[in-house]
């Protein structure tokens, strides 16, 4: 066994007070070491230099892509495509001698026109992925990840005529970073990197928005042959390293006279504390030698008195500290089990008849504490009617094993008041053996799914059912913003005869019922009852005009068969305040009592009611629709058969959802049937109202070409390119100036560099920033900037409501209506 090492006290106290100065003069070295360091460079000229980095290799991307194309061009001549008679394997071979003389394109490939491969040189030209640019001379597209972009060249007439398909090398870019660092003067550390219109890199790491590193970033401009790609070229430099100052030969000498002196100090203090223990330890060995009783060391009687008090201090603060920790560990998990289940928990003392339960929402000292009550003031919670039931219950509980459950009634004021409780008692008994009811109560919500496993599992299935229906509308809805959007631009600026304008008519009429479709199925998915006139709130408005001209075909095939319809309701109405199934059910009501009376024809106009005129007796005042219903005259030999049934559900559904009907012929005498019915309107400014007033026909002014307006700066922030194109077409042609975005990101670094816009329009569905994000962010950096989301129409949060909103899919009067805002 090892003897135990004596130190002096002096020694050890000299030691503690030296290592605590060369501590404290260690750390104030450090500091002033840090202070010493070369200073850094500004950040001003270091971020210009990066810009101007940045522009340079954007400005020499841009040369590539138009030499690009005349090598596309110079390629295209090399395989004599007018010469039938040569075969495509001659022609994929001079492809491959052609890509061995310009190493920058990894592979390339003759399309068909129906996309067929011809001819294919490269490692990857046998398998081409999709052409997506069927419409356009010459295209750049993002290639997969062996080859940064694709360019497409069309050797004719586009979408008619062959295609060459050339994809680049990664060392593309490496030959105009290389001629940039030389043109610059720049070494290796300038990094370059650019990434696509979907944020994807196509060559180069991308800096983190948390990197350290000083980058800019500046977009490509696109040539004369192709317009700008949505490309942003990021240059970044190194981080500066930061070079410490020497050591002060000065400093050390007196750090070590700290040290020196702050030993010196501990030791002469040390020796005064030891020289008096010393001394009572001679007096204690002096009482042993004589023999007596002497008592024992002063020191070693207060060790031990301390000691003993100290292990029994210990002992209970452990004991204490393990009983609070299981007491909080049981509160916790009830508490939990509170959260998890919706059950509440309670303790009854059947011979005190007292309630115990946690309470979580407490306030100050009370949170979580327990509350006590008595079997009177719980009762007192209930309806007088069921209190005898709780009695009842408690008993039985107390009398057989088992569960008992009974379902009781809330009273008092407020809302609480008749909310239907489920309490179930159970008899149990506690560690002294005392008998306990220990009972669990939740709230019976009417209507609701069962509280069940299968009842979870129809609540998750109804979220999931919602969110897909709600991609699957968006997307659809942004296929046929396409469809409007490219559709009305050919209809409008190309001269088309007679029958290619009524197939584009009818074109356009198909996109409009595919979005009422789409706003149907949105109704169907979120709930609404069967009349049609209780929809989910921001679901509550319809387009007369469209919603009419959607459904009267079906009434015509299935119910009307071939008699005559006729509307005349303008396109210019305001929006009507009920669902479009609350108006489908009115025309489908009434075409059964046309039908059924046998009589011919059905027609249906629509005006505007002035807010300012009394509408029918029990309609609250405002804006309204008068829509007026009408038939023709009864078919010769045709018999009377009066439904007047029909009749009277039209006018329940109408007052059902705020409107009103009157009856001026129900059609079963010699008149023909004649009725109008009073529909709520969404109020529209002044503004709206006085341009379209005197508007003779709304299809001729859509067909007249763009309303003169002010030309608008437009930020158009959009992910679906091909969705951004088409709006860029639309915005074009009503005179405005428009800068792409596809992303929020890529938004917020145009505004950083260029914040002249007038407005800004945003699509909601966005990934990883939506259009409210960068809305918000936007208002908050720029806020003379209007900003305007795109989204199907009730897919925007409440928090929405303060920006103008476009519903999609949109026309272009739509689209110019807003922007007029």
């Amino acid at each position: 066994m090892l003897d135990s090492v004596r130190i002096s006290l002096k020694v050890l106290n000299a030691a503690q007070l030296a290592t605590v100065a060369a501590a404290a003069f260690g750390l104030a070295w450090f500091g002033g070491a840090l202070s010493g360091t070369a200073p850094v460079p500004e950040r001003p000229a270091l971020a210009q230099n990066l810009v101007q980095a940045a522009r340079a290799y954007a400005d020499a991307l841009d040369e590539e892509l138009s030499a690009s194309i005349n090598d596309a061009r110079n390629a295209a001549l090399l395989l004599r495509l007018d010469d039938a008679s040569l075969a495509d394997s001659w022609r994929a071979g001079r492809l491959q001698d052609w890509l061995a003389l310009n190493p920058r394109y990894r592979d390339a490939a003759l399309l068909g026109p129906d996309g067929a491969l011809r001819a294919a040189g490269g490692p990857g030209g046998t398998r081409i992925d999709r052409v997506v640019a069927r419409t356009a001379q010459v295209a750049v597209a993002a290639g997969p990840e062996e080859a940064p972009f694709a360019l497409t060249l069309a050797l004719g007439q586009p979408g008619r005529s062959d295609r060459l398909v050339l994809r680049a090398s990664p060392a593309y870019f490496e030959g105009i970073g290389e001629r940039v660092r030389r043109a610059l003067g720049a070494g290796e550390a300038l990094r370059f990197a650019v990434a696509g219109a979907d944020g994807r890199a196509l060559v180069g790491p991308l800096p983190a928005a948390d990197d350290p590193r000083p980058h800019e970033a500046a977009p490509t401009r696109g040539s004369r042959d192709i317009a700008s790609p949505g490309w942003l070229v990021t240059a970044s430099a190194p981080a500066i390293p930061l070079r410490p100052a020497g050591p002060d030969p000065r400093l050390i000498a007196l750090g070590l006279a700290l040290v020196l002196a702050a030993g010196g100090l501990g030791h002469a203090l040390g020796g005064r504390v030891s020289a008096r223990l010393r001394r009572l330890a001679e007096d204690a060995g002096t009482a042993d030698e004589t023999g007596g009783e002497a008592p024992v060391s002063r020191v070693r009687e207060i060790a031990a008195i301390a000691g003993t008090v100290r292990d029994r201090a210990q002992s209970l603060d452990a004991r204490l500290a393990g009983a609070g920790t299981g007491l909080d560990r049981v509160r916790g998990r009830l508490h939990t089990f509170e959260a998890m289940s919706g059950w509440t928990c309670w303790e009854i003392d059947p011979e005190t008849r007292q309630v115990v339960w946690s309470d979580p929402d407490g306030a100050g000292a009370l949170a979580g504490a327990d509350r006590v009550a008595t079997m009177a003031d719980l009762a007192a919670r209930f309806e007088p009617a069921d209190r005898p039931l709780l009695d009842l219950t408690l008993k039985a509980a107390l009398g057989a094993d088992g569960p008992h459950d009974v379902v009781l009634r809330t009273s008092g004021p407020g809302p609480e008041s008749g909310r239907r409780l489920l309490v179930r008692l159970l008899r149990g008994r506690d560690a002294a053996g005392r008998v306990r009811v220990h009972a669990l109560s939740r709230t019976i919500r009417e209507g609701a799914p069962a509280d069940t496993p299968a009842g979870a599992n129809e609540r998750r299935r109804n979220v999931v059912l919602r969110r897909v229906t709600d991609g699957i509308v968006h997307d659809f809805n942004d296929v046929l913003t396409v469809v409007l959007a490219n559709l009305g631009v050919l209809r409008r600026q190309t001269g088309l005869d007679p029958r290619q304008a009524a197939l584009t008519d009818a074109a356009l009429a198909g996109a409009q019922r595919g979005a009422a479709l789409t706003r149907r199925l949105l109704g169907l998915v979120r709930g609404g009852d069967l009349a049609g006139d209780a929809p989910p709130a921001e679901l509550a408005s319809s387009d007369l005009a469209a919603t009419v001209a959607a459904f009267l075909p079906f009434l015509q095939a299935n119910v009307l068969r071939d008699a005559p319809l006729v509307t005349r309701i303008p396109d210019d109405l305001p929006r009507a305040a009920c669902g479009e199934r609350l108006v489908e059910l009115v025309l489908l009501n009434l075409a059964f009592h046309i039908r059924d009376l046998g009589l011919h024809g059905f027609a249906v106009g629509a005006a505007e009611h002035a807010a300012d005129l009394a509408p029918v007796p029990g309609m609250p005042e405002g804006p309204a629709l008068r829509v007026l219903f009408a038939s023709g005259r009864r078919l010769p030999g045709a018999a009377a058969r009066p439904q007047i049934q029909a009749l009277d559900t039209v006018g329940r559904l109408l007052r059902a959802g705020g409107g009103g009907w009157r009856v001026l012929s129900d059609g079963c005498g010699a008149d023909a049937f004649l009725a109008e019915a009073w529909l709520p309107a969404e109020t529209r400014p002044a503004e709206a109202r006085k341009t379209t007033a005197g508007r003779a026909d709304p299809r001729q002014a859509a067909l007249a070409g763009p309303a003169p307006q002010a030309a608008l700066r437009i930020l158009l922030v959009e992910s679906d390119s091909l969705v951004r194109a088409s709006l860029v077409e639309a915005l074009a042609e009503l005179g405005h100036d428009v800068v792409q975005a596809a992303s929020g990101e890529h938004a917020l670094e145009l505004l950083a560099r260029d914040a002249a816009f007038d407005a800004m329009i945003a699509d909601q569905a966005m990934p990883v920033m939506t259009g409210l994000q960068l809305a918000a962010t936007v208002v908050e950096r720029h806020p003379g900037i209007r900003v305007i989301l795109a989204s199907p129409h009730g897919q925007l949060p409440q928090a929405a409501r303060r920006f103008l909103q476009l519903d999609k899919p949109f026309r272009r009067e739509d689209l110019a209506a807003v922007l007029a805002a």
